[in-house]
């Protein structure tokens, strides 16, 4: 669940009146954040930050802990799965997420949950509400978006629908194609890998994007005053 995503994954699919020609776009897959990929991820992280209040920006204070959480995890355990859209040599738009989200779980808490952990408990991160949040969930004192649902129906949906992802698109090039660029290239590669289906948690806004994309609704529930719905895309049946 993460930026642009509403505290969720997906893409606040606003549509801009700029339409851009899709060759300017270029869609590329990342690996490590080693060597000269380092810039991207300095890149994907801020975007993240750009994007994450809904697709505005969030507060300044809350960028280092917030890209690091909803960015880190997957330049640390699955980097492979990240990919950039650029135009004119600037990241305009990225798409983080895993082929086993199962698996991704369970590497996460303990590669990437604890240690941030005791990075916040060392005070790093002192006054930062996303922290104090961060470990009012791990200790199960809040629940996420995610969480509210039903623990069944989420293990079915991960187990039926095994990969998922997150996306966020710089605001003036919402609607000009990067979204769906960039989505199209991970579907390619994940029937490439043999993986059968796709889920992602998202808000009401980027729904008839999704849907355009192959998305069906799979449940949804009311959190907070918001409802919030989980589509799935399956690949072959």
């Amino acid at each position: 669940m993460n930026p642009s995503h509403v505290v969720l994954g997906g893409l606040k699919c606003g549509f801009s009146v700029e339409v851009m020609n899709s060759k300017t776009i270029r869609v590329r897959r990342l690996s490590s954040g080693m060597g000269k990929e380092a810039a991207d991820w300095h890149a994907v992280y801020e975007l993240c930050c750009r994007t994450g209040n809904g697709g505005t920006p969030i507060a300044r204070d809350r960028w280092e802990f917030f890209g690091r959480l909803w960015v880190e995890p997957y330049k640390n355990i699955f980097p492979q799965w990240t990919y950039v859209a650029e135009a004119e040599s600037a990241i305009i738009g990225y798409l983080t997420g895993c082929p086993d989200t199962l698996a991704f779980a369970k590497v996460k808490f303990w590669n990437f949950s604890l240690l941030l952990l005791v990075d916040v408990f060392r005070g790093r991160y002192r006054r930062n509400r996303d922290a104090r949040r961060f470990v009012r969930q791990i200790f199960g004192l809040e629940k996420g978006p995610e969480r509210v649902f039903p623990r069944g129906l989420s293990r079915k949906i991960r187990q039926d629908y095994p990969a998922h992802l997150h996306m966020n698109v710089e605001a003036g090039w919402r609607g000009s194609g990067v979204g769906t660029e960039l989505v199209e290239k991970f579907f390619s590669d994940l029937r490439s890998a043999g993986i059968p289906a796709v889920h992602l948690y998202c808000g009401a806004d980027p729904l008839e994007f999704y849907r355009h994309l192959g998305f069906t609704e799979l449940a949804k529930i009311t959190f907070c005053g918001a409802v919030i719905h989980v589509v799935g895309c399956r690949f072959r049946d």
